[in-house]
């Protein structure tokens, strides 16, 4: 190439972008396949947060219709993973899973002490169930027992019992002729049989 001295300046500065670009195209025609690879992995990588983030905001959405244990989220999580066109791998599940469940922790969605309290107050109060049943409800919903056990101890003896003779005289008309069923049937409500014993002589005493 002639120097810049012995050139019209117009057809220097031609020249010279000329090799620049001979150089910037030289270097793409080069590195093109490493660029394409790391272009497919951004491109990837955007997917797969595109997916996580609505697998995860299907299962906020959930979680907000009422409280959902720990064990539950992992559960629904894991479906709705599992129902995605096309599903993750395996490890991009389990990769997914445990960056959502702690995004779902540190937002408050989940809070196993709080479910608790919440499932014990619904299902005496709507349902009148017994500590047992609810207990064992708890329990199933992978509760640990410190959260159930002070969920439980919320309502005092008078409140179980209150709850256990309001289901008593439900049965009033049937206690006479079927007296062993309806026992069963309180017991299976989830209240312990001393609190059955007690609703039993309470509505005899009446």
């Amino acid at each position: 190439m002639a120097s810049k001295s012995s050139l019209p300046r117009s057809v220097w500065i031609r020249c010279k972008i000329s090799d620049r670009m001979a150089v910037k195209l030289g270097w793409l025609e080069s590195a093109k396949y490493g660029f394409s690879v790391h272009l497919s992995a951004v491109d990837m990588q955007s997917k797969q947060n595109k997916a996580l983030k609505a697998a995860l905001d299907r299962v906020r959405k959930w979680c907000g219709l009422r409280d959902r244990s720990e064990r539950e989220a992992l559960a629904k999580f894991q479906e709705v993973l599992r129902k995605m066109d096309p599903p993750p791998t395996s490890s991009e599940a389990e990769s997914w899973v445990a960056r959502g469940m702690d995004l779902l922790l540190a937002e408050g969605f989940l809070d196993d002490a709080r479910c608790a309290s919440s499932y014990a107050r619904v299902h005496l109060e709507h349902k009148s169930w017994g500590p047992l049943k609810i207990r064992a409800g708890l329990s199933a919903r992978g509760v640990a027992s410190k959260h159930i056990d002070r969920a439980i101890a919320a309502f005092d003896e008078h409140a179980w019992q209150a709850a256990a003779n309001a289901l008593l005289s439900r049965r009033s008309e049937d206690l006479e002729a079927h007296r062993e069923r309806v026992l069963r049937w309180l017991m299976h409500r989830g209240f312990p049989q001393h609190m059955v014993l007690r609703a039993l002589k309470e509505a005899s005493d009446r």
